[in-house]
């Protein structure tokens, strides 16, 4: 499980990784949210939180949407776009709704779905014995 550790004057924050749902920002402070509902504010602005949580991890897991939210694709359960809800669950016990603008969302449900038609295509076309 890998830990992020920010440090500040008066205080150090480890932060896992694998458990964060969603991040959003704060002003120059960023707001994360683990998926067991957790949460802990961090004197380091989204961008840069951003930045840290790609060169970390997976570079596929963690998302921007926006300018205020980055979220872990790895939870993500549900895009309701008409209700401009995200839904991000660890499929036991733990869900997390998250309020999103709807034009942000439908672009995310968007960008899903042509990754998954172009998944689909590649695996009909290697299934095929020619």
């Amino acid at each position: 499980m890998a830990k992020l550790y920010f440090n500040t004057r008066d205080e150090l924050n480890c932060i896992e990784t694998d458990m964060i749902a969603v991040v959003q920002a704060n002003g120059n402070y960023s707001r994360v949210v683990y998926i067991t509902k957790k949460e802990v504010t961090l004197t380091t602005g989204i961008s840069k939180l951003e930045v840290t949580l790609k060169s970390y991890n997976d570079k596929n897991r963690f998302i921007r949407l926006g300018r205020s939210f980055i979220i872990n694709h790895s939870y993500l359960t549900k895009v309701d776009v008409l209700k401009q809800v995200l839904v991000l669950s660890d499929n036991d016990k733990n869900e997390i709704r998250v309020t999103i603008p709807k034009n942000i969302l439908k672009s995310y449900k968007n960008a899903i779905s042509k990754s998954i038609k172009i998944k689909e295509k590649k695996e009909d076309g290697n299934n095929h014995i020619g």
